[in-house]
């Protein structure tokens, strides 16, 4: 039975499923933005707003998520050396990225296919090629940069093809509140012994 989950959510997923079908991550944030456009540019709902920008396409919405998923350890970031220095992201060791990668594909089917699509044509290509391809991308051409190439989804809330529980308990995992309480769970029980129920966030 279909359900709704929050826009936020929706986004963290994408992003969290998209750094999954990578297979030792994604190498640089500017090879992550390019892959997630046009994987997202051709299916609803679209998960983020891109605009162009000296870099090409860009979503100031993702870049965002991102961070905040960085500060909730959802993800990790590691910084790279080398001709193109740049950052290495990959899913945080705290989730079942499997789990939540099976649940993403059922809940936004269309999505989950598209992403791994994307991933395969633009994820892998050497970052001079991926370069000049993005570039030289006709819908580029036909705007100046700072317009806005296509817009994401603008409601609270989105419908997904999982049931209410299950959208639930992935709200509560990409939830960066969620999170954060259980990141310092363990020095609170250190610092107090076994907490009492209500202090824990689930």
């Amino acid at each position: 039975m279909p359900s709704t989950i929050g826009k936020e959510t929706f986004q963290r997923l994408a992003l969290f499923y998209l750094i999954g079908c990578f297979e030792k991550g994604v190498f640089s944030s500017f090879r992550l933005q390019k892959v997630l456009y046009y994987a997202t540019r051709d299916v609803d709902p679209k998960p983020f707003t891109f605009h162009h920008t000296s870099w090409g396409q860009y979503s100031r919405e993702a870049a965002n998520q991102l961070l905040i998923m960085l500060e909730s350890q959802v993800v990790k970031r590691e910084k790279l050396a080398g001709e193109y220095s740049g950052a290495l992201w990959q899913a945080g060791d705290d989730l079942n990225n499997n789990e939540i990668r099976v649940a993403f594909e059922k809940g936004f089917p269309d999505l989950a296919k598209s992403i791994a699509e994307s991933v395969c044509e633009w994820g892998y290509l050497k970052q001079r090629v991926l370069d000049e391809r993005v570039h030289a991308d006709e819908v580029l051409a036909k705007v100046s940069v700072g317009c806005e190439l296509f817009e994401g989804w603008q409601q609270d809330s989105v419908q997904m093809e999982l049931d209410e529980d299950t959208a639930e308990d992935y709200a509560m995992l990409m939830s960066s509140h969620f999170i954060s309480m259980m990141n310092i769970l363990p020095d609170l029980k250190k610092a107090h012994g076994e907490l009492p129920a209500e202090w824990t966030p689930l």
